[in-house]
């Protein structure tokens, strides 16, 4: 004879009591044909059904291991041989469990247990993502596949279901989640377009629970360049350079060029961000059009960044000259000194030799420079103090135009 149902609420204050089997004498025959089933479709509840002979109390419990017992019930005697638990306090309790269902109320078991057959508790393995693909100018496809799952130590028990788990994806932008998809099997979301930044959530759920993970997520690519309209060319302990800054930490960054502002744009130099941030140097590169690109890039986090161009820059490089001074620097009239001075680039050609009149440069002569280094002579005529200076015309080297320049000043004592 069947009792009356029995819902888990009539102890709900009991479900956390954690108890562990009594030994008692055992005057009652065991239930048997203890049953394990969803309740419903809905597979909210796990129904738990038994046999027995005769009109008894029970008492049903969730057994984990041989000796821990969990979630007891208490069935009166007439009610039916039947209880629900709902599936969400089932799970916590991983591992290989069981129904337990014995004769016997609060104060004890009266009878052996009777017992289902072992079942698992595992939720749906999460998205583990497969790809991030950006498309357009904001738009976004993530795709996915199950992730790692805990190992089925009881397959097909009563509560396996097939291809039960489904995947929820969502949007977070500006504190907000936002379904893009009714939970379904589908491994793939597309966001045509939307305001950067945005990332993509997916939640895989199944009869057990649901677990969350991010899979990826746009933004822009933030390139800041910093480029300069005129600098000197490069010498060994100064280089002109090209800096800036990206949102992706390690993204490649491209710095192209071009000679004329109608000619094709070609890579000059590559490199990887350091933390964000980048820096060309020109070395002794003359005066080009230059620009930054940063091109699409998704890191290993699965943030797609959005790239772009930074503004084109017509950078002027001037000759770059250091070390002007004589050899030696005071002499007896008569005597010569030499007029020695450096530059990048580190071509040969003709400079002027220049002679401070007390108003105005007059030229000494021209000095052809060799390999990067000018060394003129000039003797010593009348005692006193003469500034002198070199001018480097503008050249042409390599097909790469370099602005004129003056060397620095430089005094010829003679005594």
């Amino acid at each position: 004879m069947l009792k009356k149902l029995t819902p888990l609420a009539v102890a709900a204050g009991l479900l956390g009591s954690v108890l562990t089997a009594t030994e008692a004498v055992a005057a009652d025959p065991a239930p048997t044909g203890v049953t394990i089933a969803w309740k419903d479709s809905t597979h909210e509840f796990v129904r738990v059904t038994w046999t027995e002979d005769g009109d008894l109390p029970n008492k049903v419990v969730l057994r984990t291991g041989t000796s821990s017992t969990y979630l007891p019930v208490f069935v009166p005697a007439g009610a039916p041989n039947v209880v629900d638990y709902p599936a969400a306090r089932l799970e916590p309790y991983s591992g290989q469990v069981r129904i337990d269902v014995s004769v016997g109320t609060e104060a004890g078991e009266t009878s052996p247990a009777g017992f289902s057959p072992r079942f698992d508790t595992i939720v749906a393995a999460p998205a583990e993502r497969v790809s991030v693909t950006l498309s357009g100018t904001s738009g976004l496809r993530v795709q996915w596949k199950a992730g790692y799952s805990e190992f089925d130590g009881t397959p097909n028990d009563p509560l396996d279901l097939v291809d039960s788990t489904r995947y929820t994806p969502r949007l977070v932008a500006g504190g907000k989640l936002t379904d893009l998809a009714v939970a379904s099997q589908a491994t793939a979301v597309t966001v045509a377009s939307h305001a950067l930044p945005y990332q993509i959530d997916v939640l895989a759920s199944n009869e057990w629970g649901t677990v969350s993970r991010r899979l990826g997520g746009a933004s822009a690519g933030g390139l800041k360049a910093v480029i300069p309209t005129w600098v000197k060319s490069g010498s060994p302990t100064s280089q002109p350079t090209i800096t800036g800054t990206v949102a992706a930490r390690n993204a490649p960054v491209y710095l192209q060029a071009r000679n004329t502002a109608t000619s094709a744009w070609y890579t000059a130099s590559s490199q990887q961000a350091v933390n964000g941030t980048f820096k060309f140097l020109l070395g002794a590169s003359g005066s080009r059009h230059y620009r930054v690109l940063v091109p699409n890039y998704t890191d290993a986090a699965g943030i797609a960044y959005f790239g772009s161009y930074s503004a084109a820059v017509a950078t002027t490089v001037q000759v770059n000259t250091w070390g002007a001074r004589f050899t030696p620097a005071t002499v007896r009239r008569g005597q010569t000194a030499t007029a020695e001075v450096r530059h990048s680039p580190t071509c040969s050609y003709a400079v002027v030799l220049q002679r401070w009149t007390g108003k105005t440069w007059s030229t000494v002569g021209f000095v052809r420079t060799d390999m990067g280094v000018a060394r003129g002579y000039v003797k010593g005529a009348a005692a006193g103090r003469v500034a002198y200076r070199y001018y480097f015309p503008a050249l042409t080297l390599n097909g790469y135009k370099y602005a004129a320049a003056y060397s620095a000043n430089f005094v010829l004592t003679t005594t």
